[in-house]
């Protein structure tokens, strides 16, 4: 049974041959990968060349954005039955902790793929059904994009919940929709649009594409508006009526964060989705972003993983969009490959691309 995987040492995936699980035992749940998205977190891990490998191991086998097929399920399961679509997620604690497992100090978690366990590059693994989201027949074509968007679920759960705890319960609802900027047009980047869209808040896209790009047009035709970087004013004359309440960071350069930040009016929010594995010392001055924060009360939020709650918004809100932008939502998929022509995608971006999805049956 092949895998994909990062090992110590080496910046370039490599495929390695593991034994199939044994049948499933007691609370256990054995799985099928059908569909696997590649990421910039299995890149950076390969970048690296020091995965986070399992206890005295030297690879780790990638793989966290998965849709699966339950193919057999052991004594005492009775939440999911064989034949079933599910969804992982990918951060488990570790036995004790008490604190929501997304919000969690660096360490006392394993997460599949990326950190200490082994991740979904492998056609069959073994899991529990506490770990699992059932996934509806209608969605199956898009149920792979749930684990990147909730991630950006998160981030706006957790914007829109300190929000309503400073401002009060009705603060970003129906009647005052928060105005929304996105940094990036990675794949996290366009599920943050998602998100902000299937809530129906007004969405500005800002990347550095030309207008007329096919993932500048895209994100107007998901229901957003574009907006290149090279023209954004980013000293407007009135920031209360011409900036943001709410700004999802997904590209994870501090010079696009301390650029957008600048946009955020009073008691905005700036959510941090992205990030680089080792980060590179830079010269900025930060004393715009100590002040603007001080005087207008904003907070900066940094956001990793993801709770039940967001994959659980996830599912719905792709159900949602599919009834409105079902060909859009497709089109975020820019290349679907068999694991046996997909090493190139692990170390590579294709120009105008967005999301890269393993197709193993």
């Amino acid at each position: 049974m092949l895998a994909i995987a990062a090992c110590r040492g080496s910046t370039e995936p490599q495929f390695i041959d593991v034994p199939p699980p044994v049948e499933p035992g007691p609370g256990e749940v054995l799985c099928r990968t059908l569909e696997l998205g590649v990421c910039g977190t299995d890149r950076d891990i390969l970048h690296s060349a020091a995965p986070w490998t399992p206890a005295g191991e030297e690879r780790l086998i990638l793989g966290h954005e998965c849709l699966a097929r339950i193919e057999a399920v052991g004594p005492g399961v009775t939440a999911h039955h064989a034949g079933e679509l599910v969804v992982p997620v990918v951060r488990r604690a570790y036995p004790g902790q008490t604190r929501r497992v997304d919000l969690l100090p660096f360490g006392p978690f394993t997460e599949r793929g990326i950190y200490r366990q082994h991740g979904f590059s492998q056609p069959l693994w073994l899991d529990r059904p506490e770990y699992l989201f059932r996934v509806p027949i209608e969605i199956a074509d898009l149920a792979v994009l749930t684990e990147p968007l909730a991630v950006s679920e998160k981030g706006v759960n957790e914007a829109l919940l300190l929000t309503r705890a400073r401002l009060g319960e009705h603060a970003w609802d129906s009647m005052n929709t928060p105005r929304v900027i996105v940094t990036g047009m990675g794949p996290i980047g366009f599920t943050a649009v998602l998100a902000a869209v299937a809530r129906g808040w007004p969405v500005t896209m800002m990347g550095r594409d030309e207008p007329g790009t096919f993932r500048a047009d895209l994100a107007q035709r998901l229901g957003g508006r574009y907006q290149p970087m090279q023209t954004v004013d980013f000293e407007p004359a009135d920031i209360e009526r011409d900036g943001f309440d709410l700004c999802l960071e997904c590209t994870g350069s501090d010079d696009v964060m301390l650029q957008a930040a600048r946009l955020v009016r009073s008691c905005g929010v700036v959510v941090w989705l992205g990030s680089l594995r080792k980060p590179q010392p830079a010269m900025h001055n930060v004393q715009r972003l100590m002040r603007d924060g001080l005087v207008r009360n904003h907070l900066h939020i940094g956001c990793v993983n993801a709770a039940p709650r967001d994959f659980a918004d996830a599912l719905v809100h792709l159900a949602q969009l599919k009834r409105t932008h079902a060909a859009e939502l497709a089109a975020l998929i820019t290349a679907r490959v068999r694991p046996e022509d997909s090493l190139w995608h692990y170390t590579n971006r294709q120009p105008q691309g967005i999301k890269t999805v393993l197709q193993f049956e």
